[in-house]
């Protein structure tokens, strides 16, 4: 069973966020730089298809960032519940939150948390509004933490 830490919660960002957006700058210039060629040198049609070709790998990679900013907006919404429940048992526990870690990087059911205190589940009512920590313990536990 895998548990996230507080700190991982807070702090998990995807790195591969910034290479895509390297990558388009990139792809950016050098249409533009083909673009600008083959515009003072209309005689070669070859640096036109190399700024389509470009223009095409441009266009298709800003493609894929948008869906990656979309899913990145919707992960970083259910990182910011997770961390907010996460918030909310530390002060029912009265511990800090960087103590706690969770099974989860997202609110769902059967939520653990594991605590010095212990292991709690985390059971929520109908709307979703409110949980009851209940103390569980846990059988043949093999956990394993990932932290910042």
């Amino acid at each position: 069973m895998t548990f996230y830490t507080y700190g991982y919660l807070t702090t998990h960002h995807n790195t591969w966020q910034y290479a895509r957006i390297g990558l388009l700058i990139a792809l950016l210039v050098v249409f533009i730089g083909l673009f600008v060629h083959y515009l003072r040198n209309r005689w070669n049609v070859k640096y036109k298809d190399l700024s389509i070709i470009t223009g095409v790998l441009l266009l298709l990679v800003l493609g894929l960032q948008i869906n990656s900013l979309v899913s990145l907006q919707s992960a970083t919404k259910q990182s910011g519940e997770i961390s907010a429940t996460v918030q909310q048992a530390a002060k029912h526990l009265k511990v800090s939150p960087s103590s706690l870690s969770i099974n989860s990087t997202s609110v769902s059911d059967n939520l653990l948390i594991k605590s010095s205190q212990g292991y709690y589940r985390l059971d929520y009512n109908t709307d979703g509004s409110a949980f009851i920590l209940e103390k569980v313990t846990l059988e043949n536990p093999k956990i394993k933490l990932v932290k910042e």
